[in-house]
């Protein structure tokens, strides 16, 4: 039933669209959640370049009557503008306050957008995977069923047995089964890719072209990249917003410190006299200091920091492991390349040779064949492994350059 359904879904579904590797990465930004980053970013930058360090003045105006047994009754009305002035530093923490939260969320945009491309990068390897083993699998659907033929055509001459027939239909079945399972495994793939680039419908994609290649730098640099490991972007988001967080709690503070309030006012009463009155006011910090505001605020960012260290243990792990990696997959491909599928390719060879000679059986040729498809298979997939491990150590190391540089840059 599964095998069935399988086939309708691959008929009824659309050709694919071929996108290459550079494609699929550059899509990467302009994915929902990075681009959604990135507009933060801007709409941030917009709003704080308004920020002022003052606060709004207050008008008040205040009507009234009196009545006076000399002067008679009428309206009095005084009208007054005051001005607050914060003399703890609030102009000075709020602007801090403000350039920590922009950075927190450029460093958010940026850490979204290295991990969107590195997994578009392996939904793209696995798919370019997936469709080379159903290449290797269809292959093999084609050989099984003419050798299957060819085994029919010996037991109608007597020259195999009904074993001989039923190993060979077996081997044809199984190799169609194979063929459907791997079908399925790339429709998944496809599904997934389109889901990582951001389209809005679910859009049958395929990988075409060469597989990514990228220069790495000598190994002899990388103890040092890893000791910068805490530069990664998901790091240094976490560790800004706990700087952010404590700047929130000083601009708090400030709020409450030393403010002092000058005025002036116009008064008009009721007997026609005006006149008008400077006003000073001075708020000192009794009582309320921002204590409750700053203890969230504070033990936000204590557990902020926590979480950025263990982002850094993380990044670290991470890029030690992408670095180790970039040796073991070229190893495995070396491996398989050089050694196992040669090997696997002439052990078929000579076994097809030694059927038609009649020194083989069947089933020893059926053997012989499956190890040379799973090696093949497995060929492609050490091939995807093996650039992506480069694709992820160059993206890695990319965000590390690029940390240095924001640091840099004042």
């Amino acid at each position: 039933m599964v095998v069935a359904l399988t086939a309708l879904l691959l008929a009824a579904s659309p050709a694919p669209t071929p996108m290459s590797f550079a494609e699929a990465l550059a899509l990467a930004e302009r994915a929902p959640l990075p681009a959604a980053a990135a507009r933060a970013v801007v709409s941030q930058r917009t709003e704080a370049s308004r920020v002022s360090s003052l606060s709004n003045p207050q008008l008040v105006v205040e009507p009234g009557w009196r009545r006076s047994a000399a002067a008679g009754s009428g309206l009095d009305l005084r009208v007054g503008v005051a001005q607050p002035f914060h003399l703890s530093g609030l102009g000075t923490a709020r602007k801090e306050a403000v350039r920590l939260e922009t950075r927190t969320l450029s460093e958010e945009a940026r850490s979204a957008l290295l991990a969107r491309r590195l997994t578009v990068a392996e939904a793209w390897l696995s798919l370019w995977a997936a469709e080379q083993a159903r290449s290797r699998a269809a292959e093999e659907v084609r050989l099984a069923d003419e050798f299957h033929e060819r085994v029919e055509s010996a037991a109608a001459l007597g020259a195999a047995t009904k074993l001989d027939v039923a190993e060979a239909a077996t081997y044809a079945a199984d190799a169609r089964l194979t063929e459907l399972d791997v079908q399925g495994v790339a429709v998944a793939r496809r599904a997934e890719l389109s889901q990582q680039v951001g389209a809005r419908q679910a859009v049958s994609v395929t990988a075409t072209g060469p597989l990514p290649e990228v220069a790495l730098p000598p190994e002899s640099r990388w103890p040092a990249l890893q000791e910068r490991a805490a530069d990664l972007p998901e790091v240094t988001f976490r560790m800004s917003l706990a700087r952010a967080e404590r700047a929130r709690a000083d601009e708090a503070k400030a709020a409450k410190g030393f403010q002092l309030q000058l005025g002036a006012a116009a008064l008009r009463e009721y007997d026609g006299a005006v006149g008008a009155v400077a006003t000073v006011g001075l708020t000192p910090p009794v009582f309320d200091h921002a204590e409750r505001e700053r203890g969230t605020l504070l033990a936000n960012a204590a557990r902020l920091e926590g979480e950025g260290l263990e982002a850094a243990a993380a990044a670290a792990s991470a890029l030690a492991l992408a670095l180790h990696e970039v040796e073991h997959s070229h190893e495995v491909v070396e491996v398989l390349r050089g050694t196992l599928l040669p090997g696997a390719e002439e052990a078929a060879r000579l076994g097809e040779l030694l059927f038609r000679a009649g020194d083989t059986t069947v089933l020893e040729v059926v053997r012989l064949r499956r190890a040379l498809t799973h090696a093949r298979i497995r060929l492609g997939h050490a091939l995807a492994e093996e650039a992506l491990a480069r694709v992820r150590a160059r993206l890695l190391i990319d965000a590390l350059a690029a940390s240095a540089t924001k640091e840099a840059t004042p």
